[in-house]
């Protein structure tokens, strides 16, 4: 029994650092699922270049999807829901990646990848896959449970402003992402 006790410890993580992976995660997908779901047909479209799926559920996958990547950002900030969001979000993430996997395999880098819906073109690319395999660890984090501690006012400005630098680093490292094409055009100028 002792020896469980000790095992659970370890697996435990900071709830101040847990809290921070679990509202940036709820940031981004919550974002993410919500640019998709503004313009349904064009994230269709961006679903149907990868050809992957059969063109019949095409259209059921493109409303699917971004639900889900809704339902999994407000299931990481309620503790009752918040193992299996974040368990939901690494699945979608896994999905996700073995997608962009197939297709630069296939050599077929020039279709959007459909990450952020009209937002935001972004070719395929491996930087895509270290992108996705970075917030497949923010959401194994999240599924970790938490140390018993209460939080204090300082850890809620922590995870305020760590969840929002958070969100600015990935907001950034998609820009550079998507902007990588153009920039190497230039300099092949």
């Amino acid at each position: 029994m002792e020896g469980q006790t000790a095992e659970a410890a370890v697996m435990a993580i900071d709830p101040a650092i847990r809290d921070l992976c679990a509202l940036a995660l709820a940031m981004i997908f919550g974002a993410s699922g919500a640019m998709k779901l503004r313009d349904l047909e064009m994230f269709q479209s961006s679903l149907a270049d990868y050809r992957l799926a059969p063109p019949m559920l095409e259209k059921t996958f493109a409303l699917v999807l971004p639900l889900l990547e809704c339902a999994g950002a407000v299931g990481v900030l309620v503790a009752s829901t918040r193992a299996i969001a974040a368990t939901t979000l690494i699945l979608l993430l896994a999905m996700f990646t073995g997608a962009i996997a197939i297709n630069l395999a296939r050599g077929r880098r020039n279709i959007d990848c459909g990450c952020f819906g009209p937002a935001l073109r972004q070719e395929l690319s491996g930087w895509l896959l270290l992108r996705n395999g970075f917030l497949m660890f923010v959401a194994a984090v999240v599924a970790i449970p938490a140390k018993p501690r209460v939080l204090e006012s300082l850890d809620l400005a922590t995870i305020a402003f760590g969840a929002a630098s958070l969100v600015i680093l990935y907001a950034s490292a998609n820009l550079a992402i998507a902007n990588a094409p153009g920039t190497r055009a230039l300099q092949a100028m």
